[in-house]
């Protein structure tokens, strides 16, 4: 009998280590290779990044796991979107490699969700995963951050080990919901401060797109945590948040504007780089009714591998900004400056509404889950699930992030461990009711 016993936590001990220290290093190595490539100590080949963190995930579904069960609705629209890209091939012209990979890298988000909310874990290996998360993201915000305040500059030329300005406000931001849902679970007072130590960091790279999603995120958590009370109080804390920091970036901040409005002045949205790609792929998602202009045609990562597609060519993009096939064959292009553009133009608007589905229904499951739950590990899981995703969301409308591997992996790999149990929590609930 003790044997028994002991051979059961024996086994126990060695899932939470596996998982645990398996996700954070995966995590670790793809944030850190962003750096590695960046200074050219080494440049990992196409797609090597995205194969890596499905096959630790595989593994630890095949390890936990082995089974797959999903929410009808959900599997519903995996066979729909797979029969839609079937039925896209036959239309659109476009080579077997290209359509392959621009699948590949387009959906690998639904693939990890799918294998990582099917993969068993104890709760406490999540939270533990969230803690060594949060400690990653302090230690890698430590450096720019100080180091633009004694320079008395923004973080716009300090982004540190990340990848580029963008990711490292992605990333602060992220750091922010683990923060504000590891509060949620434990009560410690010390993942608010956290939380509002990340979001210094945030305002402090003057990005527009990072300080809304930052604003939102505090929203979020203070309707679905606070009283009014604590509300209001969390009001007057983030007037004075604002102003401190308006204080130290504020004329930077609007001077980045100035410049943002003159350049569009200038150019006007033809010429905009970033609006320009969204007047095209609703163009090219009319023009090409109703399957779109296929995978790794346009604005994508597959489009511009073994050659350039001649979509940028057909719709002008390549006449814009930095998108021509000599930027593109240079590496200094613009063309995968934005998301959505790539998923509307080569989708389709019939596949655009499938694609978002798949894309929110973690946020629907959570919201729900959220809203009838007491809970509060569920509620700070939830909390995580749901935020990713809409940060996610909003990056994508002037980033790529929702598609580099680092990212997904935050969002559908940790993203399905916390659903998984948020889903079982569900079903307890409503056995006992």
């Amino acid at each position: 009998m003790r044997r028994d016993i002991f051979r059961v936590r024996l086994k126990d001990i060695s899932k939470i280590s596996w998982i645990t220290f398996s996700v954070i290093f995966i995590t670790v190595l793809v944030f850190l290779s962003e750096w590695i490539q960046k200074v050219g100590i080494i440049t990992f080949p196409l797609g090597f990044r995205h194969v890596l963190v499905l096959f630790v995930f595989f593994l630890n579904w095949l390890r936990f796991g082995c089974s797959i069960r999903l929410n009808q609705y959900y599997l519903f629209a995996i066979f729909l979107i797979v029969f839609f890209l079937i039925v896209s091939w036959i239309f659109v012209r476009v080579t077997p490699l290209n359509y392959l990979l621009g699948t590949g890298f387009t959906f690998l988000f639904m693939i990890l969700f799918v294998i990582s909310s099917n993969t068993k874990s104890d709760i406490s290996v999540i939270i533990k995963i969230l803690k060594n998360l949060l400690v990653f993201f302090v230690i890698m915000s430590v450096g720019p951050i100080f180091r633009g305040l004694l320079a008395g500059t923004t973080l716009r030329l300090i982004p540190g080990m990340f990848r580029e300005l963008g990711a490292f406000g992605s990333s602060m931001n992220i750091g922010v919901i683990i923060s504000l849902s590891l509060y949620i679970v434990t009560k410690e007072r010390k993942y608010i401060y956290f939380a509002i130590f990340l979001s210094f960091g945030v305002f402090l790279t003057i990005l527009k797109k990072s300080m809304f999603s930052n604003i939102i995120i505090w929203i979020a958590f203070a309707y679905v945590h606070f009283s009014l009370k604590r509300r209001l109080k969390l009001i007057v804390y983030g007037i004075f948040f604002l102003a401190m920091s308006f204080s130290l970036v504020g004329d930077k901040f609007v001077k980045d504007i100035k410049v943002n409005l003159d350049y569009y002045n200038r150019v006007g949205p033809k010429g905009h780089v970033r609006v320009a790609m969204y007047v095209a792929s609703f163009q090219i998602a009319k023009d090409y009714f109703p399957f779109g202009s296929g995978m790794g045609t346009f604005a994508s990562l597959a489009s511009i591998i073994g050659g350039y597609s001649k979509v940028h060519i057909d719709y002008g993009v390549s006449e814009i900004g930095g998108n021509s096939p000599l930027d593109v064959a240079r590496g200094g292009h613009t063309l995968l400056d934005t998301y959505w553009p790539h998923i509307l133009a080569e989708l389709g608007f019939f596949g655009t509404a499938i694609f978002l589905f798949l894309w929110l229904f973690p946020v629907l499951s959570a919201g729900h889950s959220m809203h009838l739950c007491t809970d509060s590990t569920i509620r700070g899981l939830s909390f995580y699930v749901i935020m990713v995703v809409l940060i996610m969301t909003n990056d994508g409308f002037t980033l790529y992030n929702p598609e580099i591997p680092s990212f997904v992996l935050l969002n559908s790999g940790i993203g399905g461990l916390c659903y998984y149990h948020i889903r079982n929590y569900n079903k307890i609930r409503m056995r006992n009711s």
